[in-house]
């Protein structure tokens, strides 16, 4: 008992701030301009816009409380999978979060570590450089992760604050402008609620599919499950709050910039509206604190992926996805850490792995305005259709409400259809879509022939 007691290492607190720090990165600080351009200028439109692109988060954060609540089992998403899905589904989507999705989204968040701190310390921003820094963080955070897990819970925490921070203050401001009568809503713009300016019919909403992308990897947060504290209650908890906090965040900091500086001079600034902000507020020297805020906000992204995915080829171990010896090797853990260490060597070596995929593509413009990453999303989202499918049937068995069994399913469902179908139509990515399901397929096809771990025979499935 002292032991399990020990390894539950990990508050409420702790897995609200990793879904937040995951989801939260860099991108949020530079996407009011874009926003406000795919809206001719409309701040109503652009908070349209971010409410459609938080579906997924919010609704899918709904249907997932409802496994989180039944189950603490290794694995997050394999456990629900293997449990309220199938077995054979739970496989596929253990293999795919342990090699493909989490390592290479991981890859490319560590990469932009590195374009932020060659920024920062005013290094040449060289492909080289970029991927060297980005290398060398990814393995501190691997082996604090590893090494000394508790440490890298309070990181966690830390960086979700310094993350939250300027999006409150921006909002904040915001505030001010309004009831100081001072806003900039209406300069040179549609204002508030005016529709998009030169914006064909209602052309504007597919720029919400960019968005979508900064509110994803929060899935990858049920991992943690076996190290939360009362994990039943939670978790549930903290899938539900995590979402409503991150989007109120975006919005307060959508809307206080743009009410501040006014849609125009937003839209003119680009991606250094936050810069000519700070230097407004604080004066010049301030315009360089957006870069420095969005290195530690992509480092707390970065640090919570790591986190997550640390424990997921344990998992595979653990049910048996893994054959033989390999499996047993991956289960094992540190009798002085209470740790999956070899678990966190295969992970880390995954991240490496698609590092290079990335630096290769990269170095080539394989992927002209995008990255390796965004396949990986896409496939991810359309990979949680049959979780939402499994919510769907609780409400059939009398196991779920309305909301979580009815409106939640059906509109996470249609925004992850939107998204990724989208996503993966771009022919150019059509080659790393083929890359990724390739991958995929090799590893199944390695981990095959092994029997299928069922769920407890003591556990309903819809208790």
């Amino acid at each position: 008992m002292a032991e399990k007691d020990a390894r539950r290492r990990y508050s409420l607190l702790t897995a609200v701030c990793l879904i937040m720090g995951i989801c939260i990165g860099s991108g949020i600080f530079f996407k009011s301009d874009n926003v406000l351009i795919a809206t001719g200028g409309s701040i109503g439109l652009g908070v349209v816009m971010f409410c459609l692109a938080a579906t997924y988060i919010v609704f899918g954060g709904l249907c997932l409380s409802l496994f989180a609540a039944r189950t603490d089992g290794a694995g997050g998403l394999v456990d629900y999978a293997a449990r309220f899905v199938s077995p054979r589904f739970a496989r596929l989507i253990g293999l795919h979060y342990a090699f493909v999705y989490l390592p290479s989204i991981s890859a490319v968040i560590f990469w932009v570590t590195g374009v932020y701190a060659c920024m920062v310390f005013g290094l040449p921003g060289t492909l080289t450089n970029q991927m060297a820094i980005g290398l060398a963080l990814m393995l501190a955070c691997s082996a604090t992760n590893a090494l000394a897990p508790r440490l890298s819970g309070w990181a966690q925490n830390a960086f979700t604050v310094v993350k939250v921070a300027p999006l409150v203050a921006v909002g904040a401001v915001g505030l001010l402008a309004v009831l100081g009568g001072w806003a900039q809503a209406g300069a040179g713009t549609t204002g508030i609620t005016g529709g998009g300016a030169g914006m064909g019919g209602l052309a504007w909403l597919a720029a919400a599919a960019p968005i979508a992308f900064s509110f994803d990897g929060w899935p990858a947060a049920t991992s943690i499950a076996p190290e939360l504290r009362d994990a039943r209650r939670n978790l549930p908890i903290a899938l539900v709050a995590a979402p409503l906090a991150i989007l109120a965040l975006y919005l307060a900091y959508f809307v206080g910039i743009s009410v501040t500086l006014g849609p125009a001079t937003v839209m003119e600034a680009g991606d250094g509206s936050l810069a000519l902000l700070f230097s407004r507020l604080f004066g010049e020297r301030a315009a360089a604190w957006p870069n420095l805020i969005a290195l530690l906000a992509v480092l707390g992204t970065g640090n919570g992926l790591v986190l997550s995915l640390q424990r997921l080829p344990q998992a595979l171990g653990l049910r048996g996805d893994v054959p033989g010896r390999a499996g047993a090797w991956l289960a094992r853990e540190s009798g002085r850490l209470l740790f999956p260490t070899n678990s966190a060597l295969v992970a880390t070596a995954a991240m490496l792995a698609w590092s290079c995929v990335h630096a290769v593509a990269q170095a080539g413009g394989l992927i002209p305005n995008g990255d390796v990453s965004e396949v990986s999303v896409c496939l991810a989202m359309l990979l949680m259709l049959p979780y939402f499918a499994a919510a769907w049937r609780l409400r059939a068995a009398g196991g779920a409400g309305v909301l979580r069994g009815r409106v939640a399913p059906v509109l996470a469902g249609a925004c992850c259809l939107f998204v990724g179908l989208s996503g993966l139509a771009e022919p150019v990515r059509a080659a790393f879509v083929v890359l990724e399901l390739a991958v995929l397929l090799a590893v199944a096809r390695a981990c095959a022939g092994r029997t299928m771990v069922r769920p407890n025979e003591g556990e309903d499935r819809h208790d």
